[in-house]
């Protein structure tokens, strides 16, 4: 698995680096002085070994170090949002965590742009949330600087709640049926992202996973309860809005309220990012 830098290796911060570096230098100096001249007074070589630790110690490399070892290793972690947001904010807003992170995984994909993208979602049946999504993959694409050679998107037939109208439904209602929002959805991707894409509609499992890969790297995206989980809309001008009236402007940029940051028995949405190296899923899975 990749380290989970929410446990023991929590961030490969500089001291925990230079401590481990240290203690070699010390365990072997000692050894050298021992075997030269057993004679040596303890203070004595300690002396010298203190010199020699701070001079590695100065020249260290913590920035070098980590970025080594999240090349090599990838990194797991996590995080719950607990702010509002407009509608193509998600991804911006996700990157404020573990900045660091983020940043690293930013430079590998525009290293290499060429990608392929999967989405599964048990839980996407409302109209806020394929636009969500579409501006997601959207903004995804711009600020990585993409370009998608695939994009697959899998989605569930089940957990519909039928209406008398889904033309008229508020957009943080469900469709009333699947097709409908298959219908819609397409609409979303047409417009706003513009790129070739295949929809899978079926029995998608408990699924709600953003999986993007280029030729060195796996990126995984876990929204708890999927994209659209946790999102409503205000008490603003967005709360009248129907799937009609968005559907004649799906450049519109929505108000979205964070419910989950207001509930009794969660704060925020969570999410779990992992980046992995390809090749080192499936190498553990074989073990």
């Amino acid at each position: 698995m990749p380290y989970d830098i929410e446990g023991q290796n929590a961030e490969q911060n500089g001291d925990w680096i230079k401590s481990i570096h240290k203690e070699r230098i010390t365990s072997t100096m000692t050894k050298y002085f021992h075997d030269v001249n057993p004679q040596w007074k303890g203070s004595d070589s300690e002396k010298v070994v203190n010199i020699i630790e701070k001079l590695v110690y100065k020249t260290i490399d913590v920035d070098k170090l980590n970025r080594l070892n999240m090349s090599k290793n990838g990194f797991t972690f996590s995080f719950s949002i607990v702010q509002n947001m407009y509608s193509d904010e998600l991804l911006d807003l996700l990157m404020e965590y573990h900045t660091d992170k983020w940043h690293f995984v930013q430079e590998v994909f525009m290293k290499d742009g060429l990608v392929d993208l999967v989405y599964e979602d048990r839980y996407l049946n409302t109209p806020i949330g394929c636009l969500i999504l579409a501006q997601f993959i959207r903004r995804m694409k711009d600020l990585f600087k993409l370009r998608y050679q695939s994009i697959e998107i899998n989605l569930s037939r089940r957990d519909f709640r039928v209406m008398f109208d889904d033309n008229t439904l508020k957009i943080d209602r469900k469709f009333s049926f699947p097709e409908n929002r298959d219908t819609f959805f397409r609409m979303c991707m047409d417009k706003i992202v513009g790129d070739n894409y295949t929809l899978i509609v079926g029995n998608t499992k408990h699924a709600r996973t953003f999986v993007l890969r280029n030729s060195s790297y796996e990126l995984l995206i876990s929204p708890d309860g999927g994209i659209s989980h946790g999102w409503g809309i205000g008490n603003g001008s967005d709360n009248c809005l129907t799937v009609d009236a968005l559907k004649g402007n799906l450049d519109m940029n929505i108000h979205c309220f964070n419910r989950a940051a207001h509930s009794y028995d969660r704060a925020g949405i969570p999410y779990v990012i992992s980046l992995s190296p390809l090749g080192m899923n499936n190498s553990m899975s074989k073990e």
